[in-house]
Formats: structure tokens, C-alpha cells, sequence
């Protein structure tokens, strides 16, 4: 099999310390070998190798999704999607409920992803009653598109032993009506102590990381970040899938769970292992907490209350106390860190513990992360520049979710994912989907970022917006920086791994609403095609 490929006439984003363009790069087996002009490159062929003419698309690196759950978007393609067209109204979601419990063994749960009661025409979750209307054979959960919050059946309640008595667990709520009967909805740790019930066989998760990597690699992305689902197992599942090939993407694997994160971070810290284990295929990552809730719930922890609720401060997981006795051991130990916080109250948590672990253990180059970010505000950004923290920032989240980012936080909506401050303190900001959240398409996320759009086409925060090449950046030199791999990936350069996508036209001669248009020619991981649009070179 030829590896040795010659590409030419192109409009070569690099992606380098000069952003430089070129026009041509040539690739051996599984490295990028040179990058230049026509003449400087193809002076370099010899007679194995395939020259291909680009003509004048964008060839850039890999997209690196730097937070993103392959498990979870996989099995959700095993689900209904309340994301589909034909999912416009409560009675459309209870009839493809009613299909899919045709068509489950009993006794298997009935599932459903992607629910927002914000755009549903009802403006409202199912009832626990309608729910079980659809089946008392089959416990049911639909869950909301944040994935932090659940509708469930009273056959899903009986299986995890809720009841009206059953207290709330730490950070989450089973909701009730005023008179103390379930709602059959579930919230935050609540919900994610039911999703870990509800698990998928191991034969479902092979099946479901391997539609999951088909379709990102149909989009460009070369690398992901998984930001974890289903626990220890999972890792092992992902570790497994990438091996034998089924995951074609490069894995940097988070450590943690929706459910019980703290106690597989107590457990890791006694492994004697620490992030950076593993080779270019797979690699495990940061010990990962979650500290508050989601910003479209919206259940994230704010230092002032609601804009719309003057009562709600939202939801917290732990205590200060509690992430440190977490995070500082496993800093110490030699692990990178983070945690999902989307609230300024969460993100400050979270940097209190960064600088006290950086004070009492210091360690050169620890990147500890911060998943999503969300209300970053000035002085928060200002200290993550301070301990070289690595934010995920997931600009897309705008265009799904940015009305309702206005109506429940005011103003602080203005400071969200705030790019343009990440760009201008040179805190490495590493863009990311969080898919299923919202959709994993790159460019979609690297509009946002121009634009930052939301659903009504409100600019939100028009000062927080980047050029197309910062977002370039942002979604492929910071997402290996994020995971220590920027001298192996994410541009083009001589010596680093041959992960290429090219797009069916320049980028960069692209009006901005234009690039949603762009579509994805071909995908090239380790020096080999796994996706090409003509389907002259099919899926491996």
C-alpha cells in the first residue's frame, strides 16, 4: 500500500507559530515530511509517489474535539432523537416512544436524547404518567439535551429504588410535586445516578463507538478528547475500540464518570499511574470531577443569582474542602486536572484549588483544564493566564442555547466562552463541541466563534468574537496543547503526524455564513484515508 502522497496547488492553512499558508506538503507513511510552494515540494517526488492536486481548497490539520463524548453520542444514535424533524410536539416524542418499545425485548430500557423544553412546542417535560403510559413494560428516560437532566417511567424509578421518601443525593434533585408525589423528573447527580442504571452492553458501545467515529470523521475530526459517560468500563471500552481500529480517531481519555466522578478520582490516585499513559492512539488524560450543573438547564453555580430568578443560585457538587482533598493528591501524584464548571462560582472553586495545588506541590507545565468555562469573566480569565490553565470553551453552545443564556443570566451572557479575552491574556482556550450537547460539527463551532449567533440571531457578546484562523487555532494546536501532544499534532509541520482533512473549497476566500456550507472531501488519519466524500476511498 502507496503512503507516500504529494499534495500540490492547495491553500495550505498550517497552522503554525506564523500561520503561515503554503500551497503544497508532502506526506510519507504517517508524517507530514515538507511543506511549501509547487516548486519547493514537488521537486521532493520520486516514482512512489501519488501527487494530488488540491485546486485551491483548504487543506488543513485534523479538527481536535478537546471535550466530547464518543460513548454517549454513539448510543444516542441507538435511541430516539428529540432532535429529529419529526419531533416537534410531547405527542410526536410519546409516539416514537411507543415505536421504539414495539421494537425492545421487556424489561430493556426505552431511550430517548437530545429533549429541550425550551423548543419543544409543549414548553414542558413529559409527565411521569404519560411516560408510563407508553409502556409499563420497559423502564423509558429521555434525557434533555444538556445531559444533565432526565424524564423517566415509574418502571426506571422502581429499579433505582425511588421512591416519594427517597431523599435528594448530594448535588441533584428527584422532583415532586407540592404534594410530595414524583414528577418522574430528575436533576443533576439525581439523573446521573439513573443514566448509570440505564448502562449499554459492551456489544452496544463497540457498535456505538463505531457509527460515532464514521460520523466525525465525515466532519474532519482527527482527535477527541472523551470526556467520559460510563465510568472505569469505559475506559477499558475506548481503549479497546481504538486498538483494534473501530475508533479511528487519536482518544485522550478523561478519567472520571457522570455518576460517582469522586470516587474513581480516590481511586485512580492509588493506581500509580498519571495522565500522559499510553501511546498516540490512545492516551489517558485528566482525573475529571463535575462541580456544577448545565448552563442551558440551567442549573450552573453563579456568584449572583438568576437574572431569571432572583432565588436561584443554581447547583453545586462538592464542597471547596471536598476538591481539594481530590484534585491536590492527584496533582501531586502527577496528574492533570478538571472539572466541568460552567458557573463563575464553580470556575472560581475550581482555580482556588488550581493555585493552592500549584503553591503546595509545584510542578512545571501541569495544564490543568477547566471543561467548558462558561461565565468566565475578566478577573476568572486573569488567573487561569496565572497557572497556565487549559479552558475547553464550547462557542457553538450560542447558537443551540444563547436566548435562553440572555433571559437566565442578563448580562453575564455577554462574557460567555469569551474568546476574544482568552486570545488577548494568551490563555490557550481549546475549542470543543461537547457533543451530544449540541453538534459536533467543527465548523459550526468555528462560525459561532466569528459570530457568536444565537438561535433569534442576536450577537451575544459581539466583543468575545475571533478571526477564522483564531478559531482554527483554538480547534487544533490548543487541542493538542490541552492534552500535551502540540509537538506531535495539530499543524502542518515537518515531523508531526500526518492527520489532514480538506475541505471542498478555500476557507479563507469564504464569505462567514458561507463556511456552513463547506463540507468535508476527504479525512486523513496517521497518513491513511478514512473518509473521502466521493467515496473513492471508503470508510477503513
Amino acid at each position: 500500500m502507496n503512503n507516500n502522497y504529494l499534495f500540490f496547488n492547495g491553500e495550505v492553512i498550517t497552522v503554525d507559530n506564523n500561520n503561515a499558508i503554503k500551497q503544497a506538503v508532502f506526506v510519507k507513511d504517517n508524517k507530514i515530511i515538507a511543506t511549501g510552494t509547487n516548486e519547493e515540494v514537488l521537486a521532493l517526488k520520486d516514482d512512489q509517489t501519488e501527487l494530488i492536486d488540491l485546486e485551491g481548497k483548504t487543506l488543513m490539520p485534523g479538527f481536535i474535539d478537546s471535550h466530547i463524548h464518543i460513548t454517549m453520542y454513539g448510543t444516542n444514535q441507538l435511541s430516539v432523537s428529540c432532535k429529529s424533524e419529526s419531533v416537534q410536539t410531547i405527542d410526536d416524542l410519546l409516539t416514537e416512544l411507543k415505536n421504539s418499545a414495539l421494537h425492545t425485548e421487556k424489561g430493556k430500557w426505552v431511550r430517548a436524547w437530545g429533549f429541550n423544553d425550551t423548543t419543544i412546542a409543549d414548553k414542558r417535560f413529559p409527565t411521569l404518567e404519560e411516560l408510563d403510559n407508553v409502556s409499563s413494560d420497559h423502564p423509558i428516560m429521555v434525557i434533555r439535551a444538556c445531559g444533565h437532566i432526565s424524564a423517566v417511567n415509574s418502571y426506571a424509578l422502581r429499579l433505582a429504588g425511588i421512591d416519594k421518601h427517597t431523599p435528594n443525593p448530594e448535588g441533584g434533585k428527584i422532583d415532586k410535586h407540592a404534594n410530595g408525589e414524583l414528577t418522574g423528573l430528575l436533576l443533576e447527580n439525581a439523573h446521573m445516578n439513573m443514566f448509570s442504571i440505564a448502562a449499554f452492553s459492551d456489544e452496544e458501545i463497540e457498535k456505538a463507538h463505531e457509527i460515532a467515529s464514521n460520523h466525525f470523521a465525515e466532519k474532519g475530526i482527527t482527535s477527541i478528547h472523551d470526556a467520559t459517560g460510563y465510568g472505569l468500563n469505559n475506559l477499558r471500552l475506548l481503549q479497546q475500540s481504538t486498538l483494534s481500529g473501530t475508533i479511528k480517531q487519536r482518544v485522550y481519555a478523561m478519567v472520571g464518570s457522570l455518576s460517582d466522578a469522586h470516587e474513581i478520582v480516590k481511586h485512580i490516585n492509588e493506581s500509580g499511574i498519571s495522565t500522559g499513559l499510553g501511546n498516540e492512539k490512545y492516551r489517558l488524560g485528566p482525573v475529571k470531577l463535575f462541580l456544577d450543573g448545565s448552563s442551558s438547564g440551567p442549573t450552573v453555580w453563579t456568584r449572583e443569582p438568576y437574572t431569571s430568578d432572583p432565588n436561584n443560585y443554581g447547583i453545586h457538587y462538592y464542597t471547596q474542602e471536598e476538591v481539594d482533598d481530590l484534585f491536590i493528591p492527584a496533582h501531586k501524584n502527577g496528574w492533570q486536572f478538571t472539572a466541568h464548571a460552567q458557573g463563575d462560582a464553580a470556575i472560581d472553586m475550581l482555580l482556588n484549588t488550581i493555585e493552592k495545588a500549584n503553591e503546595l506541590y509545584p510542578r512545571k507545565n501541569t495544564r490543568h483544564r477547566i471543561e467548558h468555562a462558561g461565565i468566565a469573566t475578566p478577573d476568572l480569565v486573569k488567573r487561569m493566564k496565572e497557572q497556565n490553565v487549559v479552558p475547553t470553551p464550547n462557542p457553538a453552545f450560542l447558537h443551540e442555547y444563547g436566548d435562553g443564556y440572555v433571559k437566565n443570566y442578563g448580562e453575564r451572557a455577554y462574557q460567555m466562552f469569551p474568546l476574544n479575552d482568552y486570545l488577548k491574556e494568551g490563555v490557550p482556550a481549546a475549542i470543543s463541541s461537547d457533543c451530544p450537547v449540541t453538534d459536533f460539527t467543527p465548523i459550526q463551532g468555528i462560525h459561532s466563534a466569528i459570530t457568536r449567533k444565537s438561535p433569534s440571531g442576536e450577537i451575544i457578546g459581539g466583543t468575545q468574537r475571533v478571526s477564522l484562523l483564531d478559531a482554527i487555532r483554538m480547534y487544533t494546536i490548543n487541542g493538542a496543547y490541552a492534552s500535551f501532544e502540540e509537538n506531535i499534532k495539530g499543524s502542518i509541520e515537518p515531523g508531526k503526524l500526518a492527520d489532514l482533512i480538506l475541505f471542498d473549497r478555500s476557507l479563507l476566500n469564504c464569505e462567514t455564513d458561507e463556511l456552513l456550507d463547506s463540507a468535508i472531501e476527504w479525512t486523513m488519519i496517521d497518513g491513511e484515508f478514512v473518509y473521502s466524500k466521493k467515496n473513492e476511498v471508503a470508510y477503513k
